[in-house]
């Protein structure tokens, strides 16, 4: 129940940003992806509330996206200078590190599909490996659409079932 009180807090704050209240979502959105540990749901919910459905859906997407984009970039900076002075040679890491392509971006689609998964470890590992940024972002999007899609829903449904709205 607190995360909906969060979500209709940070709807309002959104709304006082009248015509830049985008803008203002994926720069939420981004800093939610940099701390690796705070859930986006109170986001999602807030921009269907906001937007409604569809455009809190493509808003919600693009912040997720960008989001992950920022941190895949930040993660490989820091695993430059991480590389020259220690290794991580876990045989998870390993083994995806030397997964071929498609086999990379096929499991990071799984997952980003799978639910319970931390968006931010996923993120770290995928920056350990040398995927390439543009097949990053595909299994991204692909992958965070049906849980952003979810969020959206139940965000608008439970906030119309708690106003009586249907």
């Amino acid at each position: 129940m607190e995360t909906l009180f969060q979500a209709e807090e940070t709807a309002q704050w959104l709304k006082s940003f009248g015509v830049w209240a985008i803008l203002a979502s994926l720069l939420l959105s981004v800093g939610i992806s940099l701390t690796a540990v705070i859930p986006s749901f109170f986001l999602s919910a807030a921009n269907a509330l906001v937007f409604g459905l569809p455009l809190g859906f493509a808003v919600s997407l693009a912040g997720e996206a960008l989001g992950a984009y920022v941190s895949y970039w930040l993660y490989r900076k820091g695993i430059r200078a991480l590389r020259r002075t220690d290794s991580l040679d876990g045989r998870w890491s390993r083994a995806f590190a030397e997964a071929s392509p498609v086999r990379q971006f096929w499991l990071l689609l799984a997952a980003r599909v799978a639910p319970f998964l931390p968006s931010g470890l996923i993120t770290f590992a995928a920056a350990w490996t040398r995927m390439n940024v543009t097949s990053f972002m595909l299994a991204t999007v692909a992958g965070k659409a049906p849980s952003v899609a979810a969020e959206i829903w139940a965000g608008h449904s439970l906030f119309a079932v708690l106003r009586g709205w249907l």
